[in-house]
């Protein structure tokens, strides 16, 4: 596939000073249209802002001081672009273009909450968090941190408008009465929003206004950002996973940890300066984009998740198909003059098993960690491998054109290895045909194809029943067998049968799916 550089153009390094943003092309307009509506409606107090949301917002009823009322002018009024958004172990946080980072804490113990009517609810029994309030790292916040900053303020409006164009009976009173903090008095939180399944997501929220959501190591299956910036540079390698691209420099300089305190305090990110590395472009490129926003942003426009997961789950299929070569290569010249004892031992039964066991069990736990992208590319990927194992059910050494009937040296105590005999060169034997239930392995490859949903197998239906047609002439075990079956019949049942990971996120996932995939 092409390298998708096009983007780089737009990788910049921002400095630590804070720009106040420019109102949009139609901001200006729209603040005085909003203003205009308020005189037209004989609002002699111009108290009705009227902001991009489309929602009414009392600002003299709010009681607000004149900084504060600015600030909360200015936020509503303003058109500001999202870099990325992500959940945090403390809250939920969010990146803007001028260098501003605001975070909105989970709801804390002890705390009260409103419900969807604006009514107050009993105290909250679950999640975490020392305090309520809502930070930023703009300058404004940081001159006077007890009063929500513009960006705040903007936030508000956005999940405000979001929720109550999906509520399933959405009440918006004529205008709506701000505190100084940056919530709407009388009505859930932003917290309490975001954390409502029913309601509205943070993702969901992100798709809903395109902005970049990024799912974060605290999500169940999702990734940190050092372990993303690792994805997406070692998908410019044609051999390279992400697990061994740069393990020297990841290790020693990983992503500060992030604090579960309500206050934003700063990371210890590096600055520009000091994330080059003499000599090393991809080091440096690598600093920068763990401890620059900008880059960070740039690089996941560049080569976004869809993208990596695709070019990941293509790597692991010929990761698989290489070994499986060199594997029949192997089998073929030993005994002949070429062999070598290394290359015994790196494509013994034994070693080329455990690395296909091991293929599939991180296409298995990348399914869970990239969903809902590459799918597809993961169901090729198994099945592939599948169909190849399934017509392996041979001794491997049969037609060795120099006459070897034992992967054992021919001075071997044959009394000792009792063990090798053509089940034990049998490569299907070894992965499908000695398949036992108890095994904490499980069923090579269809525990994988089992988390897909139907809608992704149903492309390979035709492929699956010709496995299945195969391994029942070979007799595989029956418990392999029958879970085939069901297999195949979510594939043949297509967008009918919407079982998987498509149609549940990994989070929702048993204890026994958490069991298979670890």
């Amino acid at each position: 596939m092409s390298t998708p550089t096009g983007q780089f153009s737009a990788l910049s390094i921002q400095g630590s000073s804070e720009i106040e943003p420019k109102a949009a092309s139609d901001g200006g307009g729209g603040r005085g249209q909003g203003l205009g509506r308020a005189e037209s409606s004989n609002m002699t107090d111009m108290a009705a802002v009227k902001a991009s949301s489309g929602l009414l917002y009392d600002l003299c009823g709010s009681g607000f001081d004149h900084e504060t009322e600015a600030r909360a002018l200015l936020g509503l009024t303003t058109a500001y672009e999202v870099l990325f958004c992500e959940r945090k172990r403390a809250g939920y946080e969010f990146v803007f273009a001028e260098t501003a980072r605001v975070r909105i804490p989970l709801l804390g113990w002890g705390k009260t909450q409103m419900n969807f009517s604006g009514e107050v609810n009993d105290v909250v029994t679950s999640g975490y968090g020392n305090g309520d309030g809502y930070t930023c790292t703009c300058a404004a916040f940081r001159g006077r941190d007890a009063v929500a900053c513009q960006h705040i303020f903007w936030l508000l409006d956005q999940v405000r408008a979001q929720f109550h164009s999906h509520s399933p009976s959405p009440y918006a009173p004529p205008k709506i009465v701000l505190s100084s903090d940056g919530h709407a008095q009388g009505f859930p939180r932003i917290e309490q929003l975001l954390s409502n399944q029913s309601i509205t997501t943070l993702e969901g929220l992100a798709e809903h206004y395109d902005w970049p959501y990024v799912c974060s190591e605290v999500e169940e299956g999702g990734m940190s950002r050092t372990q993303r910036v690792r994805d997406i540079l070692s998908a410019f390698s044609t051999e390279i996973l992400p697990e061994e691209f740069r393990v020297e420099p990841v290790e020693s300089d990983s992503e500060p940890e992030d604090t579960e305190c309500n206050c934003l305090s700063p990371k210890k990110k590096r600055s520009p300066e000091q994330c080059v590395v003499q000599g090393d472009m991809e080091a440096t490129i690598f600093q920068l984009a763990v401890h620059d926003d900008n880059v960070f942003t740039s690089l996941c426009k560049a080569m976004p998740q869809g993208a990596c997961a695709a070019i990941y789950f293509d790597k692991m299929l010929a990761r698989s198909r290489s070994i499986l070569s060199e594997f029949d290569t192997y089998c073929q010249t030993l005994g002949g003059p070429y062999e070598t004892e290394d290359k015994g031992k790196a494509l013994s039964m034994a070693a080329v098993v455990h690395t296909l066991r091991s293929n599939i069990l991180k296409i298995h736990k990348n399914i869970h960690v990239r969903a809902p992208h590459g799918l597809q590319g993961a169901a090729k990927a198994l099945i592939a491998i599948l169909e190849d194992i399934s017509t392996r059910n041979k001794d491997a050494l049969a037609g060795n054109p120099y006459g070897c009937v034992s992967f054992l040296p021919a001075n071997a105590n044959w009394s000792a290895h009792s063990e090798d005999d053509e089940d034990s060169r049998n490569l299907y034997h070894q992965l499908i045909g000695s398949a036992d239930e108890e095994e904490e392995e499980g069923h090579f490859v269809l525990d994988a194809l089992a988390d897909l949903s139907g809608e992704v197998l149903y492309p390979f239906r035709e492929r699956l029943s010709a496995v299945l047609a195969r391994v029942e002439v070979n007799r595989a075990p029956r418990g392999f067998i029958m879970k085939l079956v069901a297999i195949v019949r979510v594939a043949e049942g297509g967008t009918d049968m919407g079982f998987g990971i498509t149609r549940k996120r990994s989070g929702e996932r048993d204890e026994s799916e958490r069991k298979r995939v670890r």
